[in-house]
C-alpha cells in the first residue's frame, strides 16, 4: 500500500504532466486523461468501501444472504463505469426493473391492504379449560352505606386473567369388568381395555406423541426431556424415553414409507443431504459421521434416509435408482449418475439459489457481481407476479416464457463476456463458470410451470435436522439414525401440509393401536387429518369457588 507521502508525489507529476499538455496546445488530452484518472479514483473508492462492507460483516458475523440497496446501488455505478460493450443489456435490464415495479404497485392497488387499527385485545379462545372464581363482598360491604339497607345483587363484572399451568401428568385407571356365570361356574369374560401401542407399556398416545414432537420438533434431547418430567412428578429414565421412540417409529414406517411412495412418483422431486454424526465404538473418535439425505415431493412429501456414508452408491444412487422425471439438486456430482443413465434418467433440474450465492460470496469484494444479482432477482420478481396473480402452470409457463427469457439471455450473455475476459482462476470466473456449466438445467424451469426456481423448499426441511444435531449433538447408531429420518420425515411433511403435528401424532398412535388396516393406509397421511372438532371445543369449568 502506498503511503501519503508516495501518493502526493504521484499526484504532483500527474499534476505536471496536464500542464504541460495544455502549455503545449493538447487540451482535449489533458481533459481525457484527467477524466480516465477521475474515473479510476472513483472505482478504488468504490471498492474500498465494499471491502470496509465485508470486513464489517466478517466482524458481525453476519451470514444473511441479503443485499444492503445503498452497497448494491455502489456496485452497479462501479460495474456501469466500464459497460461500454453492455450498454443495451443494461438499460434493458433498468426497463424491465421499472415494469416490474409498475405491475406490482398495479396489483397492490387493485387489492388494496385491509385498513389498519388500534391494536385490540384479543378475546381469549372459549375453548382453553376455565377456572371460574366468584369474588364477593363482605356481609358488612354489602349495606348501603345510605340509608343502611341490605343491597341487593343486580349482576357481576367478568375479567379474564390467562394463567398457565405447568405441564403434569395424569393417571387413567381402566377399570375392565369381569364377569363370571353363578351357577356352572366355568368361563369368564372380561371387557376390553383400551388400545395400547406398546404392550403392557404406561405411555398412552398424548405421552408418546410429545415425547416424539419435543425431539424431532422442538429440538430436545431426551435427558433433557427427562429432566422437565421430573418437575412434572414423574420420574423417567432416558432410556426408556428412548424405548418409545423406538416402538413410534417402527409403527409409523408404514405411513412413512408410503410418503416415500408419494415423493417418487412427484412431478418435481428435490434433493439434499447434510451430515449427522453417530456413536460408533469401533472408531478410533468413537463416533462417524454418516449422511441425511432429504427428499421434497412436490414441496409436500418429505422423506429422510440415513446413509452410513456420504457415498453415491450409500445415497442417491441406491434410493433414487431407476428415478425418471424431474430431479431438482444442487450441482454436487452426486448426482451426475441420476441424470446420464448409469443409475437413473432423470432430468436434471438447476437451484437457482446455489447459482447466486456463488456472486452473493463476492458482494462484498467485487462490484461486478451487481449486475447478474440483479438479473437474478428479477427472476424471482416474475415469479412473485405470478403468484401474485395467482396464475396456474400453464399460464405460469406463458409468463415465464414472455419476461424470463429475455432476463435469462441478457444473463447468459454477461457470463460468457465475463469468462472471455477473467482469468480462469480467479473467482469471479468460477462463479460464472458454475452457472455456464448448469445452464441447461438452471433454465429448464422456463418450460414448465411446475418447477419451482431453487430447491430451497428442501434445504427448509433439513434445517430442522440441523438445528436438532445441535442439541442433542448425535444419533446413538445407525438404527437410532434411521429412526430418526422416519420420524423427521413424518413430522415435516405434517408440518408442510400445515397442520398441528402433536395433535396429528395422536390421532395418527390411536388409530394404529387400535389396528388400523393397511388398505386404508392414505387415510392416515396427514394430508388426510382433519382435526377433531369435538376434543377442541370441550371446555373445563371448575366448581365456583368464592374468593373473599
Amino acid at each position: 500500500m502506498q503511503t501519503h507521502k508516495e501518493v502526493r508525489e504521484q499526484m504532483e507529476r500527474v499534476k505536471e504532466q496536464l500542464r504541460a499538455l495544455i502549455a503545449e496546445g493538447r487540451g482535449e488530452e489533458a481533459i481525457e486523461l484527467a477524466f480516465a484518472i477521475f474515473m479510476q479514483l472513483q472505482h478504488r473508492n468504490i471498492n474500498l468501501v465494499l471491502e470496509l462492507a465485508l470486513e464489517r460483516r466478517k466482524r458481525a458475523g453476519r451470514t444473511t444472504e441479503k443485499i444492503d440497496p445503498a452497497q448494491l446501488l455502489l456496485m452497479l455505478e462501479v460495474m456501469m463505469t466500464g459497460a461500454v460493450d453492455e450498454s443495451v443489456d443494461l438499460a434493458a435490464t433498468t426497463t424491465e426493473d421499472e415494469v416490474l415495479d409498475r405491475e406490482h404497485d398495479a396489483l397492490e392497488t387493485a387489492t388494496p391492504a385491509a385498513p389498519r387499527h388500534r391494536p385490540v385485545r384479543r378475546r381469549l379462545p372459549r375453548t382453553l379449560p376455565r377456572d371460574v372464581i366468584h369474588h364477593e363482598l363482605s356481609e358488612a360491604e354489602r349495606s348501603c352505606a345510605t340509608c343502611g339497607e341490605p343491597m341487593v345483587k343486580i349482576g357481576e363484572d367478568v375479567s379474564e386473567l390467562l394463567e398457565l399451568v405447568p405441564s403434569h401428568f395424569r393417571v387413567q385407571e381402566h377399570h375392565r369388568a369381569k364377569y363370571a356365570c353363578g351357577r356352572c361356574k366355568e368361563g369368564v369374560k372380561t371387557a376390553p381395555g383400551a388400545d395400547k401401542l406398546i404392550d403392557k407399556g404406561l405411555a398412552g398416545p398424548g405421552l408418546l406423541a410429545h415425547v416424539v414432537v419435543s425431539k424431532y420438533e422442538d429440538h430436545l434431547p431426551l435427558n433433557r426431556l427427562a429432566e422437565i418430567y421430573v418437575r412434572g412428578g414423574v420420574e423417567l429414565a432416558s432410556s426408556t424415553l428412548c424405548g418409545w421412540v423406538e416402538a413410534v417409529a417402527e409403527e409409523v414406517r408404514p405411513v412413512v414409507e408410503r410418503i416415500w411412495e408419494k415423493a417418487q412418483a412427484a412431478h418435481t422431486l428435490q434433493t439434499d443431504g447434510s451430515g449427522l454424526k453417530v456413536l460408533d465404538r469401533d472408531d478410533p473418535e468413537g463416533v462417524r459421521t454418516g449422511t441425511m439425505w432429504c427428499f421434497v415431493g412436490d414441496e409436500q412429501y418429505v422423506t429422510f434416509k440415513y446413509a452410513p456414508t456420504g457415498s453415491g452408491e450409500d445415497g442417491p444412487w441406491k434410493f433414487l435408482a431407476g428415478r425418471e422425471g424431474y430431479l431438482q439438486a444442487d450441482a454436487a456430482s452426486v448426482f451426475d449418475r441420476l441424470y446420464n443413465g448409469a443409475k437413473a434418467n432423470a432430468t436434471e433440474v438447476g437451484c437457482w439459489a446455489h447459482a447466486r450465492r456463488k456472486f452473493h460470496a463476492l458482494a462484498d469484494s467485487d462490484a461486478r457481481v451487481a449486475y447478474p444479482l440483479k438479473l437474478i432477482s428479477q427472476l424471482y420478481r416474475v415469479e412473485d407476479l405470478a403468484d401474485r396473480r395467482g396464475l396456474d402452470a400453464e399460464a405460469r409457463e406463458a409468463l415465464r416464457r414472455d419476461r424470463a427469457s429475455p432476463i435469462l439471455e441478457r444473463l447468459d450473455r454477461w457470463l460468457q463476456r465475463t469468462i472471455m475476459s477473467e482469468p480462469p482462476a480467479s473467482a469471479l470466473a468460477k462463479a460464472c463458470g458454475y452457472s455456464r456449466k448448469q445452464w441447461v438445467a438452471l433454465t429448464e424451469f422456463v418450460g414448465d410451470g411446475l418447477l419451482p426456481l431453487d430447491n430451497n423448499c428442501c434445504e427448509r426441511q433439513i434445517r430442522s435436522l440441523a438445528i436438532g444435531r445441535k442439541n442433542y449433538l448425535f444419533a446413538g447408531s445407525d438404527a437410532g439414525a434411521e429412526r430418526a429420518a422416519i420420524l423427521y420425515s413424518l413430522l415435516r411433511t405434517a408440518a408442510l401440509a400445515g397442520i398441528d403435528t402433536y395433535a396429528y401424532l395422536i390421532k395418527l398412535l390411536e388409530r394404529l393401536a387400535a389396528g388400523w388396516p393397511q388398505r386404508r393406509i392414505d387415510e392416515l397421511l396427514p394430508e388426510s387429518h382433519v382435526p377433531d372438532v369435538q376434543s377442541t371445543e370441550t371446555a373445563v369449568a371448575a366448581e365456583p369457588q368464592p374468593v373473599g
